[in-house]
């Protein structure tokens, strides 16, 4: 993968794009005039770790029939570390030869600005204009400070709030979501999106999955309610019901990298890790950088004891830590349960596993408390002093170390550290 450095305005138009050919040479000509200037940038780019700079360019062109990987699987990313982008204005999508399928992802993703050049001079001439008349309205809408909808910021901001949001937080959105409400007429689907997102942040699940059904009752091709209905299944624990909806909507466009995913690991939630391994595989063939399904498949072959794959597999992960967090937590469990000859089996598999920056303090730590149970405080002391290496501050660790020095029989029962 490879990484940018050059530093974008909000006069600059990115452009994802492989080939140095005739689309390229297209699109380069279509968006000269003006003021503007253009970025060509690999499909293979690390969007993750470059989106500071990337996120300030106006607009985004894609290419949708990437050589590395598909446009679709570079909007799921960007949508994935930035929810509240704008894909309905900031992105142009280029493609040669859509199906239908393509049409119901660009339903899915929000995309509105599809243009569609052929290697004719009269549909070149139409495509340049096409995508010069997008130009002029996204940067006229960047000089006059023209704001996206009110709904739609509404709902970023919802959907953005921490897990326990600020006090007055949510009667505010209460309040606000009552003032834009007009009652006399039918709610449009950004105003169902706002309000499904501020049931959804309130724990009112069924309110939520009433409000979609009811939308979706009257607009069937409404592709992201069907996927946020998925998702209200999956976070109320209903996985059947989860795997349902997404089969259904996997048989109308199997090129999402989300959805693929989404079905791994919903098999993983009903413990079928045989019938999760294909979707993350699939995921992969899509877009062999997709984070969400390296973990998803890591998690698969450890348990499987392919101790290789797994460290492979993390080492292109730039969310290795979410696995690190979910390895510790599993080693926790099996001490917390007195099985600590397991519980350091299976932490001494996720030493080798994980990329060395994910090998943190407290995956140490909890190592050290395990041994020192477990009857060998001399390796708890290494562990404890591995783990303050790390972090010389690391409070819990020097508290344990000194007791086990002093007073190894007044070691806390329980006191390993989650986070």
């Amino acid at each position: 993968m490879q990484q940018v450095n050059d530093k974008l305005t909000k006069n600059e138009v990115l452009i994802f794009l492989d080939d140095a050919s005739w689309i390229w040479d297209f699109t380069r000509r279509a968006v000269q005039p003006g003021a503007v200037t253009s970025i060509k940038v690999p499909s293979n780019t690390l969007i993750r770790q470059s989106w500071g700079r990337l996120s300030k360019a106006s607009c985004i062109v894609i290419h949708w029939e990437g050589k590395h990987r598909g446009g679709g699987a570079i909007l799921e990313e960007i949508l994935e570390i930035t929810p509240e982008f704008d894909t309905s204005d900031r992105v142009i999508v280029i493609t040669t030869n859509p199906v239908h399928e393509d049409v119901i992802y660009f339903a899915e993703l929000g995309v509105k600005r599809v243009v569609r050049p052929r290697l004719r001079e009269k549909d070149i001439d139409q495509a340049t204009k096409e995508i010069q008349q997008h130009l002029d309205d996204i940067f006229s809408k960047y000089r006059t400070f023209i704001k996206d909808s009110v709904w739609a910021k509404l709902t970023a901001a919802i959907d953005n709030s921490p897990k326990q949001p600020q006090p007055g937080f949510v009667e505010k959105i209460a309040a606000t979501i009552k003032k834009l409400r007009d009652p006399s007429t039918t709610p449009s689907l950004a105003e169902t999106e706002a309000v499904v997102s501020f049931q959804i942040k309130t724990g009112n699940l069924q309110s939520a999955e009433e409000t979609l059904r009811k939308t979706l009752d009257t607009h069937p091709n409404y592709f992201r309610g069907w996927n946020r209905l998925a998702d209200i299944k999956r976070q109320a624990g209903d996985h059947q019901g989860a795997y349902a909806l997404l089969q259904k909507m996997h048989m109308q466009n199997r090129g999402s990298v989300r959805r693929l995913v989404a079905m791994g690991e919903v098999q993983l939630a009903l413990n079928n890790p045989g019938k999760a391994e294909p979707y993350f595989r699939s995921a992969l063939d899509q877009d062999a950088w997709c984070a969400k399904a390296l973990n998803g498949l890591a998690e698969v072959t450890f348990a499987k004891d392919d101790l290789e794959e797994t460290r492979l597999l993390l080492s292109r992960s730039s969310l290795a830590y979410r696995f690190a967090v979910h390895l510790n937590t599993h080693g926790i469990e099996l001490a917390k349960d007195g099985r600590y000859a397991e519980a350091l089996e299976h932490y001494s598999k996720a030493q080798y596993v994980l990329p060395q920056q994910e090998k943190s303090p407290r995956l140490f730590y909890n190592i050290a408390l395990c041994y020192a149970k477990w009857g060998r405080p001399e390796l708890a002391k290494e562990f404890l002093e591995l783990a303050l290496i790390k972090e010389p501050n690391y409070k819990k660790a020097q508290k344990t170390l000194e007791t086990l020095k002093q007073s190894p029989q007044k070691l806390p029962k329980d006191d390993l550290d989650v986070a």
